[in-house]
Parts: C-alpha cells; sequence; structure tokens
C-alpha cells in the first residue's frame, strides 16, 4: 500500500539522517527531519488521512523514531514535533476555511449544495438551518 512505502522511505531516510547524526545538534537534526522526512510524509496527507490506524500507526512509528534520534542524550529538551493526526487536522480545517470563506476556485467543486431542511413548529416554519420562512 502507499503508506507501507511511504513509511518504508521516510525510515530509510531517517536510517541516513542517523548516520550523520554525530555532525549536528538537536536543532540541526530536527530541521533536516522536518526539511527532508517528514515533509515527504505530510505531503497530501489529506488522500491518506482515512486510511487504517494500523496504516497510520507506521507513520508514528518513524515520528517516534525520528524524536528518539533529535532528543538524543539531551534529556531535558523535547522536540518540537506535532502529530500527523494534528497536522491532518489543521489540513482538514483549512481546506474547509478556504472552500467556505475564501470560496478558492479550484476547491467548489468540494462543496456540497445548501440542503433545504424544513421543520414546522407551532410558531415558524424554519427552511434552510433556521433561516425563518413564514410565520403561521
Amino acid at each position: 500500500m502507499h503508506i507501507e512505502r511511504l513509511a518504508r522511505e521516510a525510515s530509510g531516510k531517517l536510517t541516513s539522517l542517523r548516520r550523520i547524526s554525530w555532525l549536528l545538534d538537536s536543532e540541526g537534526l530536527e530541521l533536516l527531519y522536518k526539511a527532508q522526512v517528514r515533509s515527504s510524509l505530510e505531503y497530501a496527507c489529506l488522500a491518506w488521512g482515512g486510511a487504517a490506524r494500523t496504516h497510520l500507526a507506521l507513520l508514528d512509528k518513524v515520528q517516534e523514531r525520528a524524536a528518539r534520534l533529535i532528543k538524543g542524550n539531551n534529556t531535558n529538551q523535547e522536540p518540537r514535533l506535532h502529530t500527523f493526526q494534528h497536522w491532518r487536522d489543521v489540513v482538514g480545517i483549512t481546506v474547509m476555511y478556504k472552500m467556505h470563506v475564501c470560496h478558492v476556485s479550484h476547491l467548489e467543486a468540494l462543496q456540497q449544495p445548501p440542503q433545504l431542511v424544513q421543520v414546522h413548529t407551532r410558531a415558524v416554519t424554519l427552511t434552510r438551518k433556521g433561516t425563518p420562512a413564514a410565520l403561521l
């Protein structure tokens, strides 16, 4: 599967990063990880966001290995890495914002047409999710 291939490639890149880790401090390792490994995992993350948890766990394992490598012997400083779930949530919210508020043209095809919902009460007939249509 595609995610398995992504995790395997990222693991190989992380192995290369481990081989040169003695040349860099933790900030340099974090920068290289984010530029070379993490960027390839984050690319098009909405496409695989609905994958099985077992497949997404493969990506989390790569991230955990990277965090251990970056942390190294420095026990008092944690790497500044967000989880992949956080990243998927941020990207999803950003796309929704662009679609509904910014009206980005290439995302308009994703927008669902408004649903006509009719709610009848004794006082008011509501349509389109809360907009009063007429008083009875």
